[in-house]
C-alpha cells in the first residue's frame, strides 16, 4: 500500500491563519493610501486656482476681495470633485471641503485650507497646506509638517 502526500489539517489552519494575520496588518495602510489619494483630489482643484488668486494679487496690490463668485473666481460649489463637494476662496484663502459621504471615514465633512504668503522680493506667493481636523497620517507629504 503506497502513502498518500498532501497537507494535514493543521498546516491548511496554520496557512489560513498566517494570511488572515498579514490580512488584518495590510488593511489598514490601504486604507490610508486610499484616503491619501483621496487628498490629491482636493489639492488637485486648488491648484487650478492659484494662477487665478496671483494674478488677482498682482493687479490688486493684496488678497482683499479675492473671494469665490467674485473677479472671475468660480463659485465653491462649481468647484466639485468626485470626493470634494466644494472648495471656496476668500481673501485669497482655498479651503477645499469634502463630501460628508462616499470619501475615506477620516476626510469625511473635513477641510483642507491653502494659505498664500506674498514674498517680499520677486513678485511670487508661497502656499502652504495644513488641516486642523483631517489627521496627519492621512495628508500628503506636501502638507506634512505644517
Amino acid at each position: 500500500m503506497e502513502k498518500m502526500a498532501g497537507f494535514t489539517l493543521v498546516e491548511l489552519m496554520i496557512v489560513v491563519l498566517i494570511i488572515g494575520v498579514l490580512a488584518s496588518i495590510a488593511l489598514p495602510a490601504y486604507e490610508d493610501d486610499v484616503a491619501r489619494a483621496e487628498v490629491t483630489e482636493a489639492i488637485s482643484i486648488a491648484g487650478g486656482l492659484k494662477p487665478a488668486i496671483a494674478e488677482l494679487w498682482w493687479s490688486n496690490g493684496g488678497f482683499s476681495g479675492i473671494s469665490s463668485g467674485q473677479n472671475g473666481i468660480p463659485h465653491a460649489t462649481s468647484l466639485a470633485g468626485h470626493y470634494v463637494a466644494e472648495v471656496e476662496v476668500n481673501n485669497g484663502l482655498i479651503q477645499a471641503i469634502f463630501k460628508s459621504h462616499g470619501v475615506s471615514p477620516g476626510l469625511a465633512g473635513k477641510s483642507l485650507t491653502f494659505a498664500p504668503a506674498a514674498t517680499t522680493y520677486g513678485g511670487s506667493i508661497n502656499w502652504s497646506c495644513s488641516s486642523t481636523t483631517i489627521s496627519q497620517a492621512l495628508l500628503p507629504n506636501t502638507c506634512s509638517g505644517i
